[in-house]
Parts: C-alpha cells; structure tokens; sequence
C-alpha cells in the first residue's frame, strides 16, 4: 500500500498546504491539554481520520519544545486479507514520522453475531493494553464531529435518553487510561483535506460501506437530513447541550452519594433508600447506572430499558410490593434491600470472575473494580482470582460484617490452588515466601466518575 504517489523512503512525507495541518493555534487548542503528559497513544487504523490524527499530533509535537512521547497503535482484526498489510502501513507512516508503533493482533475467534460490537471492545480492550504496557497515561482517538452527530441518530433511534443522546465525550476513564478524542469538533471533510494534502493514500475499509452496520445507514441518511437542516454541525450541538444537560443532573447525584452512598474495602455499596427515593427520577436512574457500572467492573453504564425496570422493582420494594423484598441483578451486581439501605455486590455469574497467571509479579486492575499489585521473589505460577464462597467460609473468622458475596468477589493471591493472601480481609502472605500482594477498591472512585457512554 503506497505511502505517497512518489514519496521516498528515506524522509518523511512533506506536508502540503493545509489550513489545520499548518494552524499552530489550532493544533495547540486540540492538543494543549496533553502537552503535560508523558505519553500519549494514538489509536490509527489507517483510514482517514486516524491518520490525521497521526499527522496531526506529530506535527503539534514538534513544533513544541517540550511535549508527550507519541505512541502509534494499530490492531489488526484480522477480519480481511488486507488487514495485516494495512498494519504495516501504519507502521511505516509512522516510522516515517520519527513515531513509536505497535502493531496489536486480534487472535480470537469472531462471533457469528454482533461482529462490530464484539470487534470494538476487542479493540479497545487490546489498545488500553498496549497503552499501559508502554507507560502511556491517554489514549487518543480520532472520532469528530461527523461521528458525534450519527451517534447521536443512532442513540435517539434505539430511544436513548439524555446520557445516550449526549453522545460521546471527550475524556474518560477506562481501566485507569484516559481515553480522549481531541478531534471530536472537527468535521471529517478537513481531516481528509489533511492526509490529501500530505500525500497519503488512507486504508478504505469496505466495512465502512456495508449496510449490515448501524453507523453505515445512518451515515447514508446524512445528506437528506441535512436537506431538511439537520445537518452534522446541528447534530453535534444539539448532543453537546444535552451533555451540559447531563453534567448539571450528575452533580445532583454526585450530592445524593455524598449523604447516602457507602463504599467499603469489599466494593460492596450502600445506598440509603430514602435519600434515593426522595430524588425525581432521572437523578434516580443516574445513581444507579454509576453504582452499577463501578460495582460491577464494567466498562459501560447499562441500557436505560434496564434501569427503569429495577428503578421500578426498587420503589415497588419500599411500597412492600411484594412483601418489601428485593432480589435483583443487572450487569453483573446483585441488588437487595436490607435495614433501610439498597445493597449492591458483585455478583460472579456462571462463568466466575476473571483469573490471572502471574509468575514474576503484576501490577494492573483486577475485574474492573480492584487496583492490584503482586510481587514475587518465589519461583512457580501464582493466580489472582476471586476469593469465592468456599475462601470466604475458610476464613470466616477474619470477615467483618459484610455483604457476603461482596466479600466472595474480593481478589485473593493463590499458590498451588491455596490462598496465600487477601488484603481486603487483612490476610497477608507468609513472609517466608517472599511474596508481596496489594489490592485497593476502585467502586468508590469510580462512582464519582460522571461517566456517559464512551462510544
């Protein structure tokens, strides 16, 4: 895949005139935000938009003094022939632009169903990897305005509410990453005018002209909306006011956490029934999406459908229909009513929580809700899991009063299919064995997040 028509190996490709290439203002609007940071990842597939995001950056960094290292990161799906080669692409503009570059492969087997849901988390999930791993505390991605406007089409399409239709945002959290879009107010017509006028030739994936992707029929609606005023400009407001809508209803639920909501060492979390009840129901919904997300590791908030339908159960408990009893779980928590206080804890599901092998030490998140580090001057594996119901009843003794499955969730250290420690419970390892291992909830934290959805 050519990287210019004529270009030589040996010096990077010039740059053509272009307004936002060669606007330093407004490379450092887009940028300045970054420039404290050590190192900063940049997701490129190779199409349009992501190499100008390659390009961009670069051409911000080096017009500064000081700046973040930039890091390229690819993922090759595997999903085509041609994905592998449109990976070295990337590499070589990259290389070319004096650019670190990691190529990330997909190995596992695509679904038969919900292949573009699937390879988005398997994207994302690869790249916060390869984000940490390098020592990258953000991860950029190239969405813009184009794409804020038909997610916000898609979302009001599925009936979304004032958190889906305030679309995507431009910092959040994932698994300790910041992950930002610092092009999302730039339309994707300039950031085609920025790889034309540099002389690249980007990756034209057919999958972005396949009708069987939502976002492919929507995009195809664009032009006659348009038509009719709703153009990508109107749509990206529009989501941008609803975010501001959005923001102003988080800080009331921030406040309902401050006098109603505990977190405890376990990552269960109490929640007072009153204080909850006595919020209109928007504030009401909000709570629980937060809860339920940093309760339960997920990356997401869940879908609003299923929120009002516990919402609901929940007020039907208090009123004592049917009898005050409440037994609920939604993504992955399980929720009850005890003593005045709704309950929230992680519950393991069928397939159990995740398992890590470690032999020489590991330093990373556990479940989405646990900041975990082991060090190891032992030889042998080592696997950090979750404590489960038979380590809880073993250490029976040592567990304070609690939310039982809370506590079963809890990660713990194991050797040969033995626990070695548990920090949450206070139970360290043997000192003879020359092994360390911290965990520290991230629930309370991440309930503080005002988090909308990241895609």
């Amino acid at each position: 895949m050519p990287l210019s028509s004529g270009s030589s190996k040996n010096r990077p490709v010039p740059a053509a005139d272009s307004s936002l290439l060669n606007d330093g203002a407004r490379l450092d609007e887009l940028f300045a935000p970054f420039a404290e940071t050590g190192c900063l990842a940049l997701a490129v597939s190779g199409g349009a938009d992501s190499l100008a995001l390659l390009l961009l950056a670069q051409r911000w960094r080096a017009a500064g003094p000081t700046g973040p290292d930039l890091l390229v990161l690819t993922v090759d799906h595997g999903l085509r022939p041609e994905s592998a080669a449109e990976a070295r692409f990337v590499g070589e503009v990259a290389k070319r632009h004096g650019l670190r570059f990691h190529s990330l492969l997909w190995t596992d087997p695509a679904p038969l169903r919900g292949i573009e849901a699937a390879a988005r988390a398997a994207r994302y999930a690869l790249l916060l990897d390869a984000a940490r791993q390098a020592g990258a505390t953000h991860l950029a991605t190239a969405h813009h305005r184009d794409d804020q406007a038909e997610t916000f089409l898609m979302r009001l399409a599925r009936g979304s509410g004032v958190y889906g239709l305030a679309a995507m945002v431009r910092d959040v959290e994932r698994d300790g990453i910041r992950l930002v879009r610092p092009l999302l107010d730039v339309p994707h017509e300039d950031l085609v005018d920025v790889v034309r006028a540099a002389g690249l030739q980007a990756v034209d994936d057919p999958h972005n002209a396949d009708p069987a992707f939502d976002r492919v029929r929507f995009r195809r609606l664009m032009p006659m909306l348009a038509a009719e005023g709703l153009d990508a400009e109107t749509l990206a407001a529009t989501a941008k006011r609803l975010g501001r809508a959005a923001a102003a209803l988080d800080s009331y639920v921030g406040r309902l956490f401050e006098r109603g909501a505990i977190t405890d060492a376990t990552g269960g979390v109490r929640l007072d029934a009153a204080a909850w009840n006595g919020e209109p129901e928007e504030v009401r919904l909000r709570a629980l999406a937060r809860i339920l997300r940093a309760a339960g590791g997920a990356a997401y908030v869940p879908r609003l459908e299923s929120l009002e339908t516990l919402e609901m159960a929940m007020r039907q408990a208090l009123q004592g229909e049917p009898s005050g009893k409440l037994a609920r779980t939604l993504a992955g928590v399980l929720i009850d009513l005890r003593q005045g206080a709704f309950r929230f804890q992680r519950e393991p599901g069928r397939e159990g929580l995740a398992e890590i092998t470690v032999e020489s030490g590991f330093s990373g998140i556990w479940d989405g809700r646990f900041a975990v580090r082991m060090t190891s001057g032992a030889a042998g594996a080592f696997t950090i899991g979750a404590l489960g119901a038979e380590g809880r009843r073993q250490f029976a003794v040592c567990v304070p009063k609690g939310m039982p499955r809370a506590i079963e969730a809890l990660p713990a250290l194991r050797r040969n299919g033995e626990i070695v420690a548990v920090p949450a419970l206070g139970i360290a390892s043997d000192a003879g064995l020359g092994v360390g291992f911290e965990a520290s909830s991230l629930v309370g934290e991440r309930m503080l997040e005002p988090v909308r959805s990241a895609e």
